[in-house]
């Protein structure tokens, strides 16, 4: 391995701890702080390569957080650079959780810390709906994809008890439906 593949490597994990040590509301309270480091601070990945990682790191089973940084950190190095950045996002958490439990009940009881967490809450809203006006750009790029997030608002909106799983799984039938029987005669045409 090479100094800079090893530098590479490097950054990726440190990138990726940083991140799960800052990042408070699961894991798309993660994407920003993803798409800073590694889309607009080192233009490892555009955004559009971002938002293909976001909806495989969301089809997959697991934690969104994991998913999304083991998926960023493969696509921007491979598997050693994969395992570093799932090792890096967990890391934090884990310390954090050692800590909080030796200590749970000074935590719990701590008008201060409650006091910080209830502030957290209300920067990780703003910080999704951000999120969703860069992914805006990328994700919502024809009628058809608008219309899948229309569809998907409603029923989250109108039906609140739907499971997501539900949801993810209808937009990845109705968008394969889509992309082999509809758009495909068309470019046959």
């Amino acid at each position: 391995m090479n100094t800079s593949n090893a530098r590479k490597l490097l950054t990726v994990f440190l990138s990726t701890f940083k991140i799960g040590l800052f990042t408070f509301g699961g894991g798309l309270a993660m994407i920003p702080f993803i798409q800073a480091e590694f889309c607009d601070k080192r233009g490892w990945l555009d955004d559009s390569e971002l938002t293909d990682v976001i909806a495989a790191a969301q089809s997959l089973p697991g934690i969104m957080a994991v998913n999304t940084s083991v998926l960023t950190c493969y696509r921007v190095g491979g598997a050693v650079a994969a395992i570093l950045g799932g090792l890096g996002a967990v890391l934090p958490s884990f310390i954090v959780l050692i800590f909080v439990t030796a200590f749970y009940r000074v935590v719990v009881e701590n008008a201060y810390i409650r006091g910080a967490l209830r502030g957290v809450s209300g920067a990780v809203a703003a910080m999704f709906i951000n999120t969703l006006r860069k992914q805006r750009k990328t994700s919502l790029t024809d009628w058809w994809s608008l219309g899948f997030f229309a569809v998907a608002l409603a029923v989250i909106f109108l039906i609140p008890s739907v499971n997501v799983i539900f949801i993810i799984i209808g937009g990845g039938l109705s968008g394969f439906v889509l992309r082999t029987f509809i758009l495909k005669k068309k470019t046959e045409k």
